[in-house]
């Protein structure tokens, strides 16, 4: 992947990060609201705010409550001091935070301020002396906390990427002849998709990443499950398109791909999840994604399914191939669900 391209995804969510951090006081609300518009309708960071906002904590009860009383001014507020028991529990805390700061957007100006004060003192355990003070823990807790984990997980998604782009890279320049060998007469057991998957797995191994392979998930068993030191899992399922496959056949093989990483992700609790295809038919293929960053997906209930394709095809050179046999397969028929 062009750490370019990084380099300006980081930055853009810095920028759009800095005003909400930033601006003046009688701004902010309105500042939250507009940050968590752009997340929400962003293509690859809404699964990733999908999962805060779904993400059971008993803070976001104290939240709702805070908002309620604080807003009906009933009397002095006792509104406690919140804790998480993972990052990611604080990161889903920071954005119901960040939500309800938003909302106050349409309150009177001292009812607003009423709501920001106790919602900073659930942050610290501190009454601020005045609303201005408020906005401090707000801004460098709640607002700087949801950053930082969006921050880490592109961060994630990118190393990961960057890994499987150089897999196909090597598998295309070096590996294609042992790559049929091993799709047609196996080697150690497995042929096909499951013994590409195997090579898959080899690779990443010697990547020194640490991954297991779960033995069952309610959808089944996804080829390769990474779990990071926080618990947090990665879904890599390999999928193999045979050389006599029709258009119908390489629809129905890619589309149940991506219906079944977008399964074992739903199992696993986790936004996104990445398709590698290993390509064995002679044919152009050509799927109607959405890219961002760089990167190809299909976003399927939720999730964000990042795809990637290896050409294993017995080729002939550019000169002596001619026109390729091109197949072009819409997003929409992608995303339908496969027939059982």
């Amino acid at each position: 992947m062009d750490p370019q391209v990084i380099q300006r995804t980081r930055y853009v969510l810095r920028a759009r990060f800095r005003r909400a951090q930033t601006c003046p006081p009688a701004l902010f609300p309105s500042a939250c609201n507009q940050l968590l518009v752009w997340l929400e309708n962003h293509p690859v960071l809404f699964s990733l705010v999908t999962r805060l906002q779904m993400l059971p904590i008993e803070s976001q009860v104290q939240i709702e409550k805070i908002v309620a009383e604080a807003s009906a001014a009933q009397g002095c507020l006792q509104p406690g001091f919140y804790s998480a028991a993972s990052v990611e529990e604080h990161a889903a805390l920071c954005l119901h935070i960040t939500r309800a700061a938003a909302k106050t957007i349409t309150m009177e100006q001292h009812t607003r301020d009423y709501v920001l004060c106790n919602l900073a003192e659930y942050l610290t355990g501190q009454t601020p002396e005045n609303p201005d003070e408020a906005l401090k823990p707000l801004r460098d807790v709640a607002v700087d906390g949801i950053y930082e984990y969006m921050d880490e997980q592109i961060d994630t998604r990118n190393v990961i990427y960057s890994i499987l782009l150089k897999y196909k890279q090597r598998s295309e320049w070096f590996r294609r002849a042992r790559l049929r060998v091993i799709a047609d007469e196996g080697q150690e057991g497995g042929k096909g998709e499951r013994g590409l998957a195997r090579d898959l797995q080899e690779y990443v191994f010697g990547q020194h990443i640490e991954f297991i392979v779960e033995p069952t998930s309610s959808s089944g068993e996804a080829h390769l499950i990474l779990r990071e030191p926080g618990g947090r899992y990665l879904v890599i399922d390999a999928k193999y398109v045979p050389v006599d496959a029709t258009r119908s056949v390489i629809r129905d093989q890619i589309g149940a791909g991506f219906h079944q990483v977008a399964r074992y992700c739903e199992d696993f609790r986790e936004p996104e999840g990445f398709l590698v295809s290993f390509i064995r038919a002679p044919k152009r293929i050509s799927l109607e994604l959405e890219e961002s960053d760089g990167l190809n997906f299909l976003k399927i209930g939720g999730k964000t399914i990042y795809y990637l394709a290896v050409q294993i095809s017995d080729e002939p050179s550019a000169s002596k191939s001619g026109k390729a046999d091109e197949v072009v397969i819409a997003k929409e028929e992608l995303a339908s669900p496969v027939p059982e």
